[in-house]
């Protein structure tokens, strides 16, 4: 349970840090619609791993480091892409 909710706050970090915050285009990267990625954003349905791949791969990020605590995601991987 708590991966998810890490999945969805650290997709959203990174929707915002690399797409400012552009789910349209993050959707269209990954082949999902907008409102499914505002659903899997707003824990309203959970995806599938393969849908959770695209989604992060969309988002520029692996699977893993969004996977970790949004704590960590954001002082590690943020600060690497913001250099």
């Amino acid at each position: 349970m708590a991966a998810t909710l890490n999945f969805r706050r650290n997709l959203q970090t990174a929707i915002d840090a690399n797409w400012g915050g552009n789910q349209t285009r993050v959707a269209l990267a990954a082949g999902v619609s907008r409102p499914y990625l505002n659903r899997v954003l707003k824990g309203k349905t959970t995806p599938a791993i393969d849908q959770c791949e695209r989604l992060a791969k969309a988002a520029g990020f692996p699977l893993v480091a969004l996977l970790g605590s949004p704590e960590e995601f954001s002082e590690t991987v943020l600060t690497a892409v913001n250099d």
